[in-house]
C-alpha cells in the first residue's frame, strides 16, 4: 500500500468534515499515521543511530514519499523505508559473500546508490 499524498489527504479530510463525517476523518488520519514514520522511527527501522542520517538521505532520493508536516517535521512512507532496508540487507549479504557486482547490471540506473 502506498502512502496518500499530503495534498490529497487534506482535500479528502476537508470534504469529509464538510459532509459531517468527522468519524471518518479520525479513522483516515489514524490510518495515514500508521503508514508513515517519523525520522526517529525510520532511523530505528533502518538500524542507523541518528534521525539526521535519514534526513540526509532525502537528498539522495531514497524516500520519494517523504513529506514535511505543517510544523516542519519529516514523515517517511513505511513502504519507502522498508524498501531501503531490504536493499541495504541485500547489499550487506552480497558483501559478506564477496559479491560486489550489481545484480542485473548497473544498479545506479534503477535505484540511487545506498549510503
Amino acid at each position: 500500500m502506498s502512502a496518500i499524498s499530503p495534498a490529497l489527504l487534506n482535500d479528502v479530510t476537508a470534504a469529509l468534515r464538510d459532509a459531517g463525517r468527522s468519524d471518518l476523518v479520525e479513522r483516515l488520519m489514524a490510518s495515514a499515521k500508521a503508514d508513515t514514520l517519523t525520522s526517529t522511527q525510520a532511523a530505528a527501522l533502518l538500524g542507523v543511530a541518528s534521525a539526521n542520517t535519514v534526513k540526509n538521505w532525502l537528498d539522495g532520493g531514497y524516500f520519494p514519499g517523504a513529506f514535511q508536516t505543517p510544523g516542519g517535521h519529516w514523515r517517511f512512507s513505511r513502504e519507502d523505508v522498508e524498501s531501503v532496508k531490504m536493499r541495504m540487507e541485500e547489499l550487506r549479504a552480497r558483501n559478506r559473500h564477496g559479491d560486489l557486482m550489481p545484480v542485473g547490471g548497473d544498479e545506479d540506473s534503477v535505484h540511487p546508490p545506498l549510503p
